[in-house]
């Protein structure tokens, strides 16, 4: 062990390489059902150069690394299944460059999402943010990880955020995508032969390289947005609803949400954890809300354009009262009991971090993350909470997101189970729970396109021959298997 410390030394600096129990508990584990695991060591790195120097070094000795950017991924992606060197690369965290005629920004891994839209504002500028990330999650492992905008719904604004990036590969070589591949400036992921082939390195966990680049689209801030609230007794009659609002390409947010997490992300008595899990607290506002609320709330977020923004707000506005009329749904501009609710979640289009405030209801939230035909989410949810009712979970207690992807093209879908993380009862309860549902959902036709812990042996078990080829292209591009083993089939 004193050697490999000594080698990591002489690449980093003695200060930048720890080894000591007290610190590497901190990257044994998070707050998900992955088991803990210690790694040999981590290292801070804050050039490419280091990153290539270590890559071969554990090429050479066939140590494990496990790619580390923010520490938010909260599913046990960075956890070392199978420990090894954790490479910590938060401090690799400037934002290289920002193109106000061409909309990207170019970051490194450490970017986070509030340090980038802190940076954007001011010119104009946003980025898009997914619904429920950390703020200082990094951005760049975000977009790699499929983490879906709250703009999914929209073609234009929602979509192929990720343009360029730079890897180094297991042998320390540097690879490039789009335009950088062909020695041009990033911005597009394209390149010379219109092959997206950056599609390789997402969701893949860090298991094919190591991403140190990352060129993201960027767009004007709206200079004018109205909010709109839809409130629903019944899921199915939201889910009519959403499908013929987004047939109208009504507005650029548009999501739903249960009366749970929208209590919890309007409750004034919580705030947003710096660490995960927390502390359960007590809020009275939460418990008012929560029976307050209607049941589902949809909102919808119409955006106007540089010029005439009006203009767009008001069309889109009224074709929206029009179909809610058609479905006899109310149209609302403010929520009861709620006040200032449209200012709040115009806050929340740049910064959606407020439903964070759900972790404070029991400490800990495991969520089944899965996207699915639109028609065929009411059943699902049913389904989701009768397991529940099987559990002795109460269904009052479960949260509920969904976000249509693409004009209705499918939705995203996030259950959410509370649990208190210093009880091991409830804990274990909460993981079957968690377990059976993830089960149920992927066996009625549910997708699960982010296979973190468990969900990877029910994702790959049902595609053998997606599988085989996947190992194939692992084999090849790491023959000696040092990218986070353990994760997803590898």
């Amino acid at each position: 062990m004193e050697t490999i410390k000594r080698q990591l030394e002489n690449i980093v600096g003695f200060e930048n390489v720890m080894d000591d129990r007290a610190s590497l508990m901190a990257y044994a584990q998070d707050q998900s059902f992955v088991p803990r695991c210690m790694p040999d060591a981590v290292v801070f790195v804050q050039t490419v150069e280091q990153i290539r120097k270590i890559v071969r070094w554990a090429h050479e000795n066939r140590m494990p690394l496990i790619p580390y950017s923010s520490g938010k991924n909260l599913h046990g992606a960075a956890v070392p299944t199978e420990g090894g060197v954790v490479i910590n690369m938060t401090r690799m965290n400037t934002i290289l460059c920002i193109d106000d005629e061409n909309w990207f920004a170019v970051i490194e891994p450490g970017v986070t999402y509030q340090q980038l839209q802190a940076e954007l504002e001011p010119r104009g500028f946003r980025i898009m943010v997914p619904f429920g990330v950390p703020p200082d999650r990094s951005v760049l492992t975000s977009y790699l990880e499929r983490d879906v905008a709250m703009a999914a719904p929209s073609f234009e604004s929602g979509n192929a955020l990720v343009l360029d990036m730079e890897i180094v590969l297991p042998d320390g070589e540097i690879f490039r995508t789009g335009n950088w591949a062909c020695g041009g400036n990033p911005g597009s992921p394209y390149g010379p032969v219109r092959m997206m082939a950056y599609r390789l390195w997402t969701a893949a966990q860090g298991t094919l390289g190591i991403v140190t680049k990352m060129a993201v689209a960027i767009d004007r801030l709206p200079p004018q947005r109205k909010v709109f609230f839809l409130p629903f007794q019944e899921l199915a009659t939201a889910v009519h609803a959403i499908a013929r609002i987004q047939r109208r390409e009504i507005g650029t947010e548009c999501f739903l949400l249960n009366r749970f997490n929208l209590a919890a992300l309007f409750c004034e008595g919580w705030q947003v954890p710096r660490q995960y899990p927390t502390s359960k607290v007590s809020a009275e506002t939460f418990d008012f809300l929560r029976q307050a609320l209607p049941p589902w709330v949809a909102t919808i977020c119409v955006n106007g354009l540089p010029y005439y923004p009006e203009e767009k707000i008001a069309y889109e506005s009224e074709a929206l009262y029009e179909v809610c009329a058609f479905l006899s749904v109310p149209v609302l501009e403010e929520l009861p009991g709620v006040c200032s609710a449209a200012e709040i979640m115009l806050q929340e289009m740049l910064r959606p971090w407020g439903i964070l405030k759900k972790f404070n209801y029991r400490g800990a939230v495991h969520d089944v993350t899965f996207k699915a035909p639109l028609d065929s989410v009411p059943d699902l949810i049913d389904m989701a909470y009768n397991i529940a009712q099987d559990h002795d979970y109460p269904g009052a207690d479960i949260g509920v997101y969904m976000l249509p992807l693409e004009r209705g093209r499918a939705v995203h879908c996030e259950i959410d189970f509370h649990s208190q993380p210093d009880n091991e009862n409830i804990r274990e309860r909460i993981k079957a729970l968690w377990f059976k549902t993830s089960q149920e959902l992927i066996k009625r036709g549910a997708y699960f396109d982010r296979p973190y812990g468990a969900w990877a042996n029910m994702v790959y078990n049902r595609a053998a021959t997606y599988t085989l080829k996947l190992r194939e292209i692992k084999q090849k591009l790491d023959p000696n298997g040092i990218f986070n083993p353990g994760k997803l089939c590898f």
